[in-house]
């Protein structure tokens, strides 16, 4: 039986050891100021949301970012834009979506700093999101993954056919968790998953089907990391009313390298929120 190029790539990387997952570096720069420049619409009336919303029919096979610090990437164009492109064509069979999934590394290498060689150092998801306006993104056919130091010039024509219109950001950083829960359903329900950008404790890490923080966990804590995760949907009726979220950590970590995190303990550790307008 023949392998596609791709189906060889994901069983590289999904050969992730659970117990080696506290060695990511999970990858997200930390910036409210830059944040809460982004354009922002204050929802001023609150309507009746559907109780469930899902994306995860859209979603391309789970990955893991490895020893690098490309989150962001895969967070953004990996999983959001690819979703996107699946739910705006109507593909829900695995093999096709896989065909049409953007590249990670692409975003990585445009957003990332000059002397970050190794692809360790991280980057703002807020310069991601720009990229994906200005520039856009290229098919993961055209900038496999791990590709870190790989030139993006010759494939930026390509990019340049998916790039996205705007981009704003669901809330500010000091809101209310209420808010902060309502504003990332409303965007979910309105038809797109969203982007967050958390601060994750070492129990993220070892998170079973649900994320349950453990009883020291505080996300004052200076000294925890930002992490980028792609939100695919919610339900009021599981663990309390939780989200679902699709992460880059491999099929090893939670659920398949899905999990299910609480409306509150997802309000309490997200920082940030984006979604596509």
């Amino acid at each position: 039986m023949k392998i596609s190029w791709l189906t060889g790539i994901l069983v590289a990387s999904l050969t992730f050891s659970a117990s080696a997952q506290t060695d990511i570096t999970p990858g997200l720069l930390l910036d409210d100021a830059g944040y809460e420049q982004v354009p922002y619409q204050e929802i001023v009336t609150k309507e009746k949301l559907p109780s469930q919303v899902s994306f995860e029919s859209f979603c391309p096979a789970v990955q893991a970012q490895g020893a690098y610090s490309t989150c962001t990437g895969f967070a953004c164009g990996y999983y959001l834009r690819t979703i996107l492109e699946a739910k705006s064509r109507q593909i829900t069979a695995p093999t096709d979506i896989n065909k049409l999934a953007f590249s990670p590394g692409y975003l990585y290498e445009k957003a990332k700093s000059d002397r970050d060689y190794a692809c360790t150092e991280g980057v703002y998801l807020s310069k991601v999101f720009s990229i994906l306006k200005e520039v856009g993104v290229v098919p993961f056919r055209h900038f496999p993954y791990p590709a870190c130091g790989q030139q993006t010039v010759p494939v930026d024509a390509v990019a340049s056919r998916y790039r996205i219109r705007e981009y704003e950001r669901l809330f500010n950083v000091q809101d209310e968790e209420p808010q902060k829960i309502y504003n990332l359903k409303k965007a979910l329900a309105a038809g797109s998953p969203v982007v967050v950008g958390m601060v994750v404790p070492a129990s993220f890490f070892f998170a079973g089907k649900v994320w349950k923080p453990a009883s020291g966990d505080d996300p004052k804590d200076k000294r925890l990391k930002g992490h980028a995760l792609c939100i695919i949907g919610y339900d009021d009726k599981r663990h309390g009313g939780a989200f679902r979220v699709i992460n880059s950590f491999g099929k090893a970590w939670a659920d398949g390298g899905f999990c299910w995190i609480s409306y509150h303990d997802m309000a309490r550790f997200t920082r940030y929120g984006f979604k596509i307008s």
